[in-house]
């Protein structure tokens, strides 16, 4: 009797052999990408219904290759569930929760990682959403990244301010 495949397991994992051997011209698009990104977020009326019942969802900070989220997590909104995690094996606990939940990267840290992480997240959770942070996209780019397989659910510009961040979280929340 055989196993299920890796592919039908609910954990994500991160090929560093993939990463290594990807074509020249993919790591220079996507450095290209890395160094022009530029979040512009444009608010949006955000129902009655969906800030009453903002409180109480989990927000994974992923912080992989760095430590932004521990430095700054003072400067997250209030009244949402925290926790910040560093390790593969700590997202993929956190990514067993059946509840929606969203996973924020630093894109900024290695964005090749959080990728082929967005990607596996957005194909094998449903309920799990992600979203990207990062210093510098336009908002084309953002709207290309994401149509892509590892595109987020929603995107960020630095720096952090708290009301456009819920604001940010609270699209993705009623996209769900």
């Amino acid at each position: 009797m055989t196993g299920p495949d890796e592919d039908d397991k609910p954990t994500v994992v991160l090929d560093l052999n993939a990463l290594k051997k990807m074509k020249l011209k993919q790591e220079e698009d996507l450095a290209n990408i890395a160094t022009e990104l530029e979040f512009n977020v444009i608010p949006e009326e955000i129902p009655e219904s969906t800030i009453a019942k903002k409180s109480n969802f989990p927000i994974i900070l992923f912080d992989f290759g760095s430590d932004m989220f521990q430095a700054s997590n003072a400067l997250f909104p209030d009244g949402f569930s925290y926790k910040i995690i560093k390790t593969l094996p700590e997202l993929n606990e956190c990514l067993k929760q059946k509840k929606f939940q969203i996973v924020v990267f630093n894109y900024d840290a290695n964005p090749k990682a959080v990728n082929q992480l967005c990607a596996q997240i957005k194909a094998k959770m449903p309920t799990t959403k992600t979203m990207i942070i990062a210093k510098n996209i336009s908002p084309e780019k953002a709207k290309a990244h994401a149509q892509t397989a590892s595109g987020a659910a929603g995107y960020y510009q630095l720096p952090l301010n708290a009301e456009k961040i819920e604001t940010e979280f609270l699209k993705i929340k009623t996209k769900a």
